[in-house]
Parts: structure tokens; C-alpha cells; sequence
């Protein structure tokens, strides 16, 4: 279970620790979900295509930077509504891959593949997860440019002052979100094999809960995401052991994203 729960938490943590650059740099990225699936889309095309995943990796974490570009340019440089502008990112993704499959594989969407990555990867899915974590904490905490992304979320006048772009720190931090969840939409199809539409299934806004549940700080982030999947595990492994209804069971680790948001909401209060 522990296991299972390790390889569902590495693409949620990938996901939140490239939201938390965006927000601790001033931008509410909400477009997160439509980054993901970007990621898990490409991944499986490329991978179809050339037949290895080296490749379905990078085509995700390039589609997906892309797509985090042209969020950046319509909601910084065309000062368009960041909110707006991340559900339109979430609301154009799920019908282009339509379009895109239909045209590619005559398809509705869904694409398999012959191999996967399989649950193979427990160490290196921890490795991971520690390096991550230390890494964005590092690099938040301790670097030049881990000071430019707080300030620009704080005082972005200060950054100005000292002849620093608050703007240009924004896009890079919004860069990084996209290189982030590019590569985790890819672990999480490719771990499958298969693409199916609504495969991010919410993980960019559970990502998103769980960088405010953590305070905006990585340790704490990791723990909420341990526990997000941890949810998500017991929804899988209590299907058919528990005599409630299956779409009951699934809904559990949404149930517990609002749970927390709720949580967090009281806890800033006091």
C-alpha cells in the first residue's frame, strides 16, 4: 500500500512544488490540470511514435513548457485575467487532444500503448521525491533567484528598484510550473501505458490545494501530498472490499482536497 502510495504521490508533488514557484512569485496558476494532461497527452503521442519514452518524456515537459509560455504572454505581457486565462488553458486541453487523437489515430481520445512504465519504480519514485524536495527548498530558501520569486509575490517594486523585471521572474516561474507538470502528466500516463481523456482526473487543482495546505513551504507540501495519496490509494484498494457504491470510493480523495481546503481556511483565520 505504502508502495502504491509513493508512485501516485511523485506526479502530484512534481505538480505542486512547480505551482509553488508560480505562486510564491505572485501568480495564481490554476491552469495546472490543463498543463498535466498536455504533459500525459504528448508523452503517449511521442511515445507512440518513436517508441521510446526518453523521448515521450521530453516532448511532455516541451509541449507542456509551450502551453505554460502562451499562459504566461496572454495573462503577463497581454495583462489579461490570470484567472480567465488558466480555465481557458483548462477548458481548450481535453477537446484539442480530441481533435489531435481523431486526426492522428481516428480515435476519441484514447491511446495505448504496448509497454509501460509500470509500478516498477518504487526507489527511484522516492529518490525522486526526496531530491525534489530538497532541491525547490534550496533553491527557494538559499539562492538569488529563490529570493527574486519570493519578492515578486511580495513587493515586486523592490525587484524593479533594483533593476530586476518582477515580470520576467514571473514567466520564468511560470516556465517552471510547465517543466514541472509536463513532466509529471507524463509519469502518470506512461506508468498506465494509455491515454484517456480527464487522465490528469484533477491533480492539477489537488496540486494546487496542496500548496496552501502546506503553507506554501515544501516539507510541508510533501506531506499533504503523501496524504492526497494516500486517499487516492485507499479509493482503489477499497474497490469491490467495501460494499459502497464505486463512485463513492473514487470520490473519496476529492473529498478530502476539500476537506483540506477547509482546514486550511480555518487554520489562516486563527
Amino acid at each position: 500500500m505504502i508502495n502504491k502510495t509513493i508512485v501516485y504521490m511523485v506526479p502530484l508533488l512534481i505538480a505542486a512544488m512547480g505551482g509553488l514557484f508560480t505562486d510564491l512569485a505572485g501568480v495564481l496558476n490554476i491552469a495546472l490540470e490543463g498543463l498535466i494532461l498536455t504533459g500525459a497527452f504528448a508523452a503517449v503521442i511521442a511515445v507512440e511514435l518513436s517508441g521510446s519514452f526518453l523521448i515521450g518524456i521530453s516532448a511532455a515537459i516541451i509541449t507542456s513548457t509551450a502551453v505554460a509560455l502562451l499562459f504566461a504572454f496572454t495573462s503577463l505581457h497581454l495583462k489579461g485575467n490570470i484567472f480567465v486565462t488558466g480555465l481557458a488553458i483548462n477548458l481548450l486541453i481535453p477537446p484539442l487532444t480530441a481533435i489531435i487523437s481523431k486526426s492522428l489515430f481516428g480515435t476519441k481520445g484514447v491511446i495505448r500503448l504496448e509497454e509501460s512504465l509500470g509500478n516498477q519504480t518504487v526507489i527511484l519514485s522516492l529518490a525522486i521525491v526526496l531530491f525534489l524536495t530538497f532541491i525547490t527548498l534550496l533553491t527557494l530558501k538559499y539562492t538569488p533567484f529563490g529570493l527574486y520569486i519570493r519578492t515578486a509575490g511580495i513587493n515586486p517594486q523592490f525587484l524593479t528598484s533594483r533593476a530586476v523585471k518582477p515580470m520576467a521572474i514571473q514567466t520564468i516561474a511560470i516556465l517552471i510550473s510547465g517543466v514541472a507538470c509536463g513532466l509529471a502528466g507524463a509519469l502518470i500516463s506512461l506508468r498506465l501505458g494509455v491515454f484517456i481523456p480527464g487522465i490528469s482526473a484533477g491533480k492539477g487543482w489537488i496540486a494546487l490545494v496542496a500548496i496552501y495546505l502546506g503553507d506554501k513551504k515544501p516539507l510541508p507540501i510533501l506531506a499533504a501530498c503523501f496524504l492526497f495519496a494516500l486517499a487516492e490509494t485507499f479509493s482503489d484498494s477499497a474497490q469491490g472490499l467495501i460494499e459502497i457504491p464505486a463512485t463513492i470510493i473514487l470520490s473519496f480523495p476529492y473529498f478530502i482536497t476539500i476537506l483540506g481546503l477547509i482546514l486550511y481556511s480555518i487554520l489562516k483565520k486563527r
